[in-house]
Protein backbone atom coordinates (compact mmCIF):
# COMPACT_ATOMS: atom_id res chain seq x y z
CA UNK A 1 0.00 0.00 0.00
CA UNK A 2 1.48 3.42 -0.87
CA UNK A 3 1.18 6.48 0.89
CA UNK A 4 -1.18 8.03 -1.62
CA UNK A 5 -3.62 5.16 -1.31
CA UNK A 6 -3.84 4.94 3.06
CA UNK A 7 -5.36 8.64 2.60
CA UNK A 8 -9.29 8.97 2.86
CA UNK A 9 -11.16 9.64 0.31
CA UNK A 10 -10.56 13.67 -0.41
CA UNK A 11 -14.35 14.44 -1.57
CA UNK A 12 -16.69 16.21 1.28
CA UNK A 13 -19.42 13.50 1.34
CA UNK A 14 -16.55 10.84 2.72
CA UNK A 15 -15.09 12.95 4.70
CA UNK A 16 -17.86 14.12 6.62
CA UNK A 17 -18.53 10.42 6.93
CA UNK A 18 -15.19 9.80 8.24
CA UNK A 19 -14.42 12.05 10.24
CA UNK A 20 -17.85 13.66 11.99
CA UNK A 21 -19.74 10.49 11.78
CA UNK A 22 -22.42 12.83 9.81
CA UNK A 23 -24.49 10.56 7.02
CA UNK A 24 -24.96 13.39 3.91
CA UNK A 25 -26.32 12.19 0.99
CA UNK A 26 -23.38 13.38 -1.84
CA UNK A 27 -26.68 15.48 -3.57
CA UNK A 28 -26.36 17.77 -0.27
CA UNK A 29 -23.10 18.58 -0.65
CA UNK A 30 -20.97 20.86 -3.82
CA UNK A 31 -17.38 21.07 -4.08
CA UNK A 32 -15.73 23.75 -6.78
CA UNK A 33 -19.80 24.44 -8.37
CA UNK A 34 -23.06 26.20 -7.24
CA UNK A 35 -25.67 23.20 -7.47
CA UNK A 36 -29.23 23.91 -6.48
CA UNK A 37 -30.50 22.96 -3.18
CA UNK A 38 -27.07 22.01 -1.41
CA UNK A 39 -24.62 23.24 0.47
CA UNK A 40 -21.67 24.58 -1.79
CA UNK A 41 -17.68 25.50 -0.74
CA UNK A 42 -16.62 27.60 -3.50
CA UNK A 43 -12.95 29.06 -3.24
CA UNK A 44 -13.07 32.79 -4.00
CA UNK A 45 -10.45 34.71 -5.91
CA UNK A 46 -8.90 36.18 -2.85
CA UNK A 47 -7.73 32.83 -2.25
CA UNK A 48 -10.29 32.16 0.63
CA UNK A 49 -13.55 29.75 0.63
CA UNK A 50 -16.58 30.63 0.82
CA UNK A 51 -19.43 28.25 2.37
CA UNK A 52 -23.27 28.98 1.41
CA UNK A 53 -26.44 27.22 0.83
CA UNK A 54 -27.82 27.73 -2.59
CA UNK A 55 -31.54 27.07 -3.84
CA UNK A 56 -33.81 29.10 -6.16
CA UNK A 57 -30.54 30.22 -7.95
CA UNK A 58 -29.46 32.34 -5.03
CA UNK A 59 -27.18 31.97 -1.85
CA UNK A 60 -29.62 31.48 1.01
CA UNK A 61 -27.65 30.58 4.04
CA UNK A 62 -24.69 32.18 3.87
CA UNK A 63 -22.52 29.91 6.77
CA UNK A 64 -18.76 32.34 6.16
CA UNK A 65 -15.56 32.54 4.57
CA UNK A 66 -12.18 30.09 5.87
CA UNK A 67 -9.08 30.50 4.72
CA UNK A 68 -8.42 26.90 4.39
CA UNK A 69 -10.30 24.28 2.44
CA UNK A 70 -9.88 22.23 5.94
CA UNK A 71 -11.58 25.01 7.86
CA UNK A 72 -14.49 25.62 5.35
CA UNK A 73 -14.84 21.74 5.83
CA UNK A 74 -15.20 21.99 9.56
CA UNK A 75 -17.77 25.21 9.05
CA UNK A 76 -20.12 23.01 7.09
CA UNK A 77 -19.63 19.93 9.22
CA UNK A 78 -20.68 21.97 12.25
CA UNK A 79 -23.36 23.18 10.62
CA UNK A 80 -24.38 19.87 9.01
CA UNK A 81 -23.75 18.06 12.99
CA UNK A 82 -26.03 20.70 14.53
CA UNK A 83 -29.06 19.96 11.99
CA UNK A 84 -28.03 16.19 12.60
CA UNK A 85 -28.77 16.99 15.99
CA UNK A 86 -31.65 18.90 16.62
CA UNK A 87 -33.26 15.64 13.72
CA UNK A 88 -32.63 13.28 16.20
CA UNK A 89 -33.91 14.82 19.07
CA UNK A 90 -37.04 15.82 17.21
CA UNK A 91 -37.76 12.00 15.99
CA UNK A 92 -40.64 10.28 17.91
Amino acid sequence: MTALEALPPQDPVSQFATFSKVDVPGRLVSENAVREQSWCILRAPDGWYEVFYHEHGARTEKLGRAATRTAALRLLGGRLLHADILNRSTRP
